[in-house]
């Protein structure tokens, strides 16, 4: 396992940084979901950097903290989001829900799923930014940096451990022959992150856990209900929502400081 390869060939999907280009093998690829977290860091680490701006008005904070994880991915998670959110609405047999997922349009379904997502997101995001702002929680932002990292930690050990919808596929090459090794260094991340989190805001983390369990196993359910597993676009449906969940988290313990 080269390592140094895994990183960039992690970087050069799940973000939009630029890395040296290299011809990839399929043990390196295999092995990139292990470092999905660190795009993570690079989120949360941007965000950080961002605070420095508090003087500005909490609805300019608050896009400037929204726009940060898109231009580092892309959109990369919100493709899958999109393609989820048409198939779930379909309500139609596990077949047809997957081809629903591979076709490249976008449905009626997932512009209004992407547009109360956006709304939902705004709104929650700028009462943390609110709220840190004006001294009330602090911890928000820095909670919110924090998640980026955790949830791409929990992304990649559930990618890995779920069975697959399909025995092709993006997230097959790089879940499906995951080694111990690779759910080793997911895990690590993840207690990395969830320490710094609880240092950070030990009731924001201990909160935001629970939810993310708890979203976790509708996922799990809901994936082996409606898709017979997992595949890379529900990767991305739980990446959104589950940052979607720690922000609306985050939101409802900034204002309960306000009560």
């Amino acid at each position: 396992m080269n390592i140094f390869k895994s990183i960039l060939i992690a970087f050069s999907i799940y973000s939009r940084i630029p890395v040296p280009t290299f011809e990839w093998g399929d043990v390196d690829y295999r092995h990139s979901i292990s470092f999905l977290p660190l795009v993570g860091v690079v989120i949360g680490v941007l965000v950080g950097i961002a605070t420095i701006f508090e003087d500005l008005p909490v609805f300019v904070l608050t896009a400037i903290f929204s726009v940060i994880p898109l231009l580092v991915t892309g959109g990369f998670h919100l493709d899958g989001f999109m393609d989820v959110y048409d198939a779930k609405s379909s309500f139609s047999e596990k077949e047809k829900s997957l081809e629903i997922m591979k076709d490249p349009h976008i449905g009626a379904f997932a512009t209004i799923g992407l547009l109360k997502l956006v709304i939902i997101w705004a709104g929650a995001l700028y009462l943390v930014v609110y709220g840190w702002k004006t001294g009330r929680h602090i911890g928000g932002v820095y909670s919110y940096a924090a998640s980026f990292v955790t949830v791409r930690a929990l992304c990649g050990l559930i990618s890995i451990i779920l069975p697959k919808a399909k025995s092709d596929g993006m997230l097959v090459r790089e879940a499906g022959d995951a080694a111990i090794k690779d759910k080793a260094i997911l895990g690590a991340e993840l207690i990395i992150a969830g320490t710094a989190w609880a240092y950070v805001d030990w009731m924001s983390a201990i909160c935001c856990g629970a939810g993310l369990f708890a979203f976790s196993t509708y996922y799990y359910l809901m994936c082996k209900k409606r898709f017979g597993g997992v595949t890379g676009d529900t990767a991305g449906y739980y990446v959104v929502m589950s940052e979607l969940v720690v922000v609306v988290i985050l939101a409802a313990i900034g204002t309960a400081y306000w009560l």
